[in-house]
């Protein structure tokens, strides 16, 4: 396995507080990759070569990091908790020995921290003001924790000294903070700089596409709209970040396919009037070819001979109390063929099948007046002349009305064909596969984890899953379902998060990751 860019820091995700410890040999960096489980993460790196040393994953939101003024020791306060009650921790963590002493805050969250000198550490606590005509207010305390030595402080001795007596204070936020927290991009790009090395924050890849030629182009929700890596990992061009705040990236993508170009949905206005501008690139440089504009916000399904449709997605808030637009069938250079009633939809309807040569979608069937989430859900093949039913999308009763599509790739093999599909119900995630058109279920497997991704090739199903403290990478045999291999989607001590999944001609696998990275790995 290996990482695509191949640049320093790449566990960070998005840094929010960094700061060096006194000798200057070690760098911690507060951080978050939306997706991944707990809501505080430090990663700590050396700085002789910017090289992952630890992380450290905390249950709680980080409120402050700080080294010590002399020695390489640092202190984390963390926070977490609504309007009526919080809680919280003091950390210390020594990077040389990796030792780690906490101690649980109870009633109040520590908002902040500032060694006063060698000795004294101000600690600053947060209270709620439970005042139901205003709430949201805290009141803050303060206590000083003294002591000569702060190497291997243990726990009992921690609490005792976070135990002093507080005093009402009013907080200088100003006077508090670390060195670089408030630019901590500029920082980390500027330590890789004077290391002949360049550093970006990069947003989570949401959609992968390996194209047969190896080329992987890849696409974020927010940054630049798209991206086009050369099978050794080189950027060969970019789509620039749209020109208006009021744009966003869809991360839907439709290859055509001659593999000459592709389209990009572009989401336009905000969350209860969104709108898309469909835009074509030619994938030999990036250069943009057409555009085509929709009242709707766009989801995209397509099939292998190049007819693919442009479905309104409901992507909306609050929920549309209007009737969906009708669905637009295109060819791949953007002509409309027909257009297709296909219902109501939100999230939940979301199937995007892999490799496909039919229309599929998930369609749901009920009155008119229930909500889309708790429609009977059937998989449906459509083309220009009208909508097929071919089978309910639950399997048995137990699942419940609340279903959720996902990830799904055709398959046509020594068993026949058929689809492998996800399916998020009350008790888990399902991969599943069916008979293709009658839905029988010739092999199932639930997870308590999600699976963001899945592609077949060689006769073998593969799937990303993302658990809390495990993420992997799931190999079946696309027959039977027998498994056949689990890797974690670990490199350089890291445990990455996968958000898209696809496969290529060769058999390699390019795997996006919450993390902004794309891990390239064989199959076999």
């Amino acid at each position: 396995m290996r990482l695509i860019p191949d640049d320093p820091f790449p566990e960070i995700g998005h840094p929010f507080t960094t700061d060096v410890s006194a000798d200057g040999r070690w760098i911690a960096v507060s951080c978050h990759a939306s997706g991944r489980a707990g809501l505080g993460r430090i990663a700590v790196y050396r700085t002789s070569d910017l090289a992952l040393w630890d992380e450290i994953v905390l249950e709680q939101g980080i409120e402050g990091l700080v080294f010590h003024p002399t020695l390489p020791v640092l202190a984390v306060g963390t926070e977490d908790g609504d309007e009526f009650e919080l809680r919280g921790g003091l950390h210390l963590y020594e990077p040389e020995t990796r030792r780690r002493t906490a101690v649980a805050v109870a009633g109040a969250g520590v908002s902040a921290l500032c060694w006063q000198d060698a000795r004294r550490l101000e600690v600053t606590f947060a209270r709620p003001v439970v005042d139901y005509e205003d709430l949201g207010r805290v009141t803050h305390t303060r206590s000083v924790a003294e002591r000569d030595d702060w190497h291997a402080v243990a726990a009992d001795v921690l609490a005792a000294l976070v135990s002093w007596p507080q005093v009402p204070v009013e907080v200088d936020w100003s006077r508090i903070k670390g060195p670089d927290i408030d630019q901590p991009q500029r920082y980390l790009a500027a330590l890789a700089a004077e290391r002949g090395r360049a550093w970006n924050r990069r947003p989570g890849a949401a959609v992968v596409e390996v194209l047969r030629d190896g080329r992987i182009l890849a696409a974020a929700q927010s940054g630049v709209l798209l991206e086009c890596w050369s099978p050794e990992g080189t950027l060969q061009w970019t789509v620039p970040v749209p020109d208006t705040q009021r744009q966003r990236n869809g991360c839907r993508l439709y290859v055509t396919p001659d593999e000459e170009s592709v389209w990009i949905t572009l989401l336009e206005g905000d969350s209860s009037d969104r709108r898309t501008l469909l835009c074509r690139f030619a994938l030999a440089d990036g250069a943009r070819l057409a555009e085509l504009r929709l009242d709707f916000p766009v989801a995209i399904a397509a099939r292998t001979d190049g007819a693919w449709v442009a479905r309104d997605s409901r992507e909306l808030f609050p929920g549309p109390r209007w009737p969906p637009n009708e669905s637009v069938v295109l060819t791949p250079s953007g002509r409309q063929l027909a257009t297709l009633a296909l219902g109501e939809s939100d999230s939940s309807f979301d199937f995007p099948v892999r490799r496909s040569p039919h229309l599929l979608f998930l369609y749901g069937v009920g009155a008119g007046d229930i909500r889309p989430e708790v429609l009977e859900k059937w998989v449906v093949r459509a083309d220009p002349d009208g909508i097929e039913r071919l089978f309910p999308f639950a399997w048995n009763d137990s699942l419940g009305p609340h279903l959720r599509g996902g990830p799904a790739v055709y398959v046509d093999d020594e068993a026949g064909p058929g689809l492998v599909h996800t399916c998020t119900a009350h008790d888990g995630t399902h991969l599943v596969r069916r008979a293709y058109p009658g839905g029988a279920v010739a092999w199932a497997h639930r997870f308590d984890a999600r699976v963001t991704g899945v592609d077949v090739h060689g006769g073998l199903v593969h799937a990303a899953v993302t658990r809390a403290g495990s993420c992997e990478l799931l190999t079946l045999r696309a027959a039977d379902g027998t498994g056949v291999r689990r890797r974690t989607l670990t490199l350089g001590g890291h445990v990455y998060t996968p958000m898209s999944l696809s496969a290529g001609p060769d058999g390699d696998l390019v795997i996006g990751t919450v993390e902004g990275r794309l891990i390239r790995t064989r199959a076999d």
